[in-house]
């Protein structure tokens, strides 16, 4: 087993995640990845850096989630990608059009609430999934059909502790709706 490491994640709503599968199906990445595809239980968006387990860590990080005020926001995933490094561990993503409206800010949300319990947040999150930590060569941009995705829950997980590899929910949080401040009057 690896070691154990905690995070926030936002991880998609089974429909997405089989439409994301689909696409990487229909373009044959699975095969061309083979063992070195992260399985798709683990696909998410991650909202913090992940941090080495640690009792006292934990609760801290719960605090933390419990006290996130952030919206939803939507990610449209149009695109398959690399980086374009050298062998091993090459990182293939979904990537997301432009800059979701509401990312920013759920991001920022995130780590304000980090910080404010004391855990040392730094790193910057642009909105992907990643289908690949260590895929054998780079991957021109493949487009895909675009896939609206409505992040409305924060995790946090354990990573590491569990033989195949996967995420163990701790704690999860729901994000508020959006509220819009003008109502557009019905016209008679």
């Amino acid at each position: 087993m690896s070691e154990r490491r905690l995070l926030l994640i936002a991880k998609p709503q089974p429909e997405v995640l089989s439409a994301m599968v689909q696409e990487v199906t229909k373009h044959q990445l699975h095969t061309l990845l083979g063992a070195a595809l992260f399985a798709p239980e683990n696909w998410h968006q991650s909202l913090s850096r992940p941090y080495r387990y640690e009792a006292g860590l934990c609760e801290r990080l719960l605090l933390a989630g419990s006290r996130i005020a952030a919206d939803c926001c939507v990610v449209t995933l149009n695109r398959i990608s690399s980086q374009h490094a050298a062998a091993p561990g090459i990182h293939w993503a979904f990537r997301a059009r432009g800059q979701p409206k509401g990312f920013p800010a759920l991001t920022s949300a995130v780590r304000a609430a980090l910080i404010a319990q004391g855990v040392d947040e730094r790193q910057g999150h642009s909105p992907h999934v990643t289908i690949s930590y260590r895929a054998p060569t780079p991957l021109s941009s493949r487009v895909i059909a675009p896939i609206d995705w409505t992040i409305d829950e924060i995790q946090l997980v354990l990573a590491g502790d569990s033989e195949p590899y996967r995420y163990r929910t701790l704690g999860r949080w729901a994000l508020a709706t959006p509220r819009y401040p003008y109502a557009q009057l019905r016209l008679l």
